[in-house]
Formats: C-alpha cells, sequence, structure tokens
C-alpha cells in the first residue's frame, strides 16, 4: 500500500470502495488525520504497547507461536480482552471517536480518564481483536455501534459502553457490516463534529464520504438530510430521509425528520404520518409527539374560512416560522449531543 500520495484519505476510502484488501488499523489512522508513514508507525507502536499489556494479562502462552489462535479459543479471548480494556479504564465512555484520541486516551496513566464514544472503542477494540485473530463485524442501529464476534455459526455481540457488554442481547433494527465499514461510521462523526462546529460544507462533505464508502449507511443520509434541510432544500432533504428509511425500517427520528421537512412544505397530513410512523417504530419517542403536537396547534390555530373570488374556500396558515422554529432535526447517532442532535447514547446502567 502506497501511502505516499497527495490525498491519502482519497486513496483509502476508493480501495475500500473498491473492495481491495485494507488495514482497517491503517484506515483508521489516516482518516484520525495522520498524512506520513512515518506518523502512523508512531501511533501502530502505541497499537502495539496496548496490545503487549493486553497479552501479558491474559497470559501470553495464548498468542505465542501461534499466528492464529484456534477457533476454541476465540471466545475466552475476546472475553479477556474486553475485560481488560475495562479494567485498565473503568470509566471509559467518553467524546473521542478517532483512533488516535482513543488510543492516546487508553494509554492515559489517568485510571479515570475517558477513552471514547461508541464509535471509539469499537474501533480499539477492532483493531485489537484483529491483531489477536478474532473475526469481528459492526452492527450498526441509528444510534449505536457495537462489533460482533463470529464463532463459526454462533455470534457473540460485544457492547463497549457497557462493562457487562459482552454477549449483550440483540438490538433491534440493527444491520450487520464488515469491519471495512468503520471508515463510514468515523466519517459520520466526523460530519457531526464539523456541522456542530459551523463548517456545514466540511460536514456535507464527511456524510457524502461516508456514503461513498458505504452506500447502505442510513445514518448518514439522515445527517445529510439534515443539513440540507437547514439549506432549505427540502425535497433533497426528503430523499436523503426517505432512503434512510429505506434503509432501516426502524429509523425512527427519520421519520420524524422527513415529517419536519413536509410540515414545512406545507404537506401537513403527511407530516403526520411520518410523526405516526416514528411513534410506532418507538413508542418512547417524546420528539415526535412534541412535533405532532405543533402540527395539531397550527390547524388549530388557522384563521377562519373565507369565499374566494371563484367561490371556494381559502384558509390562511400561521406564516412559516411561527412556530416551526421549535422544531428541530434529529441527527444520529449515539457519540455526540449538540443543539441539533437530540438522541446522546449513554452506558446502560444495571443495577
Amino acid at each position: 500500500m502506497n501511502l505516499h500520495t497527495l490525498d491519502h484519505e482519497k486513496a483509502i476510502l476508493d480501495w475500500i470502495r473498491e473492495g481491495t484488501p485494507v488495514s482497517i488499523e491503517k484506515a483508521l489512522l489516516i482518516l484520525s488525520g495522520l498524512e506520513t508513514d512515518t506518523a502512523i508507525r508512531a501511533y501502530q507502536k502505541k497499537i502495539d504497547d496496548i496490545f503487549g499489556r493486553f497479552a501479558d494479562k491474559c497470559d501470553r502462552q495464548q498468542f505465542a507461536g501461534r499466528s492464529q489462535p484456534p477457533p476454541y479459543m476465540h471466545r475466552t479471548i475476546a472475553q479477556c480482552l474486553f475485560d481488560y480494556l475495562w479494567n485498565s479504564k473503568p470509566k471509559r465512555f467518553g467524546e473521542s471517536f478517532l483512533i488516535t484520541e482513543v488510543v492516546d486516551a487508553q494509554l492515559n496513566p489517568d485510571l479515570h480518564c475517558a477513552v471514547g464514544t461508541c464509535v471509539g472503542l469499537t474501533s480499539l477494540y477492532s483493531v485489537l481483536g484483529l491483531r489477536a485473530g478474532l473475526h469481528l463485524t459492526l452492527l450498526v442501529t441509528s444510534d449505536h455501534l457495537l462489533n460482533r464476534l463470529r464463532l463459526g455459526q454462533q455470534t457473540v455481540d460485544l457492547d463497549h459502553t457497557d462493562p457487562l457488554g459482552f454477549d449483550c442481547p440483540s438490538r433491534k433494527h440493527s444491520r450487520e457490516f464488515p469491519l471495512q465499514m468503520l471508515a463510514a461510521n468515523v466519517l459520520n462523526c466526523r460530519g457531526l463534529r464539523n456541522a456542530a462546529n459551523g463548517h456545514a460544507s466540511a460536514a456535507k462533505a464527511d456524510y457524502g464520504k461516508a456514503i461513498f464508502v458505504n452506500p447502505e449507511y442510513a445514518n448518514a443520509f439522515n445527517n445529510r438530510g439534515n443539513l440540507r434541510l437547514g439549506d432549505q432544500d427540502l425535497e433533497g432533504a426528503i430523499a436523503d430521509y426517505t432512503e434512510a428509511i429505506r434503509l432501516n425500517p426502524g429509523f425512527c427520528e427519520a421519520y420524524c425528520n422527513r415529517g419536519i421537512a413536509k410540515h414545512r412544505l406545507g404537506r401537513f397530513e403527511e407530516a403526520r404520518q411520518d410523526y405516526h410512523l416514528a411513534m410506532e417504530t418507538d413508542a418512547e419517542y417524546a420528539d415526535a409527539r412534541k412535533c405532532l403536537q405543533i402540527l395539531d396547534d397550527m390547524e388549530h390555530s388557522r384563521a377562519p374560512s373565507r369565499t374566494n373570488a371563484r367561490g371556494g374556500s381559502d384558509t390562511t396558515v400561521v406564516p412559516r416560522g411561527t412556530r416551526l422554529q421549535r422544531l428541530r432535526c434529529y441527527g444520529s447517532c449515539c457519540w455526540y449531543a449538540g443543539p441539533s442532535y437530540a438522541r446522546t447514547c449513554l452506558p446502560r446502567k444495571r443495577l
């Protein structure tokens, strides 16, 4: 792999899209902003250090003389790695999603240093798990990211935001992707960060790259739709939300967002249907109920009917912006909560 190019990121994304074998570790390092082989090797040494500490705790004999551990050991090794990471940093859920930031946090001597979001934690576990010879994939939902360990015909799901998340229950509306699709998740995160910092063009470019890498990634379509909504490209926003729903029929935020776009276009009955679909998908999703209440309030506040010149009936609707300023679009995923991104995934508490 020749990294001596002017645009390492474009090259790595092209290779992933084309199905060319790519080191996901190098891909994640490049997406973190590293541009030279020297910088990449420096972080690979840091990952070596983390893996070495894990191997010492887990018993190096399990890896001695083996390029790949036998399949019957995979579950034990996966559990050992999961426990090691949680024991080494018991308050590991944080805000970082780039692998460089997560690696630095993992090596920070402060025991209580937060490590990363579900994307960052899944990225770290993935690169370490690959070094241990594990067969890992991704499980993606509208608000979370997990690993799946494949053991022949059996699977074990791993939630890295939960200290009891090894072999966690299967999540509804999840989709399984190859590990290389982590690149799309990182790009989506980067888009959310750029959008939150007011860099809409950069955010839109990141969402586009995420879709380029993984055309079946519903979250990126939803988030690009949010930017189009903000640009008043309502039809473009509806198209993105519709694609997100097609890819993930359980995506309640996308239903609600599409309802907001239709609401702004004056397509009130279609908006009402989308708000109801959002609530049917997730009975606890209060945001859709709030949007529906705003729609009801607007309809109740219409001016009385009057007869027009042709004998028909006209109604005057409350001017756009009078109440619609209360409607917000909701971004997905689980690692960032800002003024336009309502849902935040926190580690589940088990008492």
